[in-house]
């Protein structure tokens, strides 16, 4: 059984223990129009990789979506951390996840209508079934 809401709460822990954000800049699906430096966790696709004696293992794609300010070093530093705090990540304790990797390197999307610098990030996760 897949329990996504434990698996994006595990995420957004992750990124808010791992960089400068707090849990509270952290979102889930989409980001807030307007603050600055924050991020939004997203779940995109997925699907039961196969199941080994009951025991079900998911493949898992999500984003994460950055926005920062208009400054776009300031704003890489925060997707640099982002990215490092998510990416080869496994065996995380507490959780079913067992492993994440990046599939994409920080892509720039483009500027907000405030003209802040948005970035995206989609990772891939193999998770264990409960």
């Amino acid at each position: 059984m897949l329990d996504t809401k434990s698996f994006i709460t595990t995420i957004r822990n992750l990124i808010a223990n791992n960089t400068t954000l707090a849990l509270t800049d952290v979102y889930t699906p989409e980001l807030p129009s307007e603050k600055t430096d924050i991020c939004a966790v997203t779940l995109l696709a997925g699907q039961n990789k196969y199941n080994l004696c009951g025991n079900d293992v998911f493949d898992l794609t999500f984003r994460v979506i950055i926005r920062g300010t208009a400054n776009d070093t300031n704003t890489r530093g925060l997707v640099d951390e982002i990215y490092n705090s998510l990416n080869l990540q496994h065996s995380i304790e507490g959780s079913e996840i067992i492993q994440i990797t990046a599939i994409t390197t920080p892509i720039y999307v483009g500027k907000d209508e405030n003209n802040n610098n948005v970035y995206n990030i989609t990772y891939r996760s193999i998770v264990r079934g409960e």
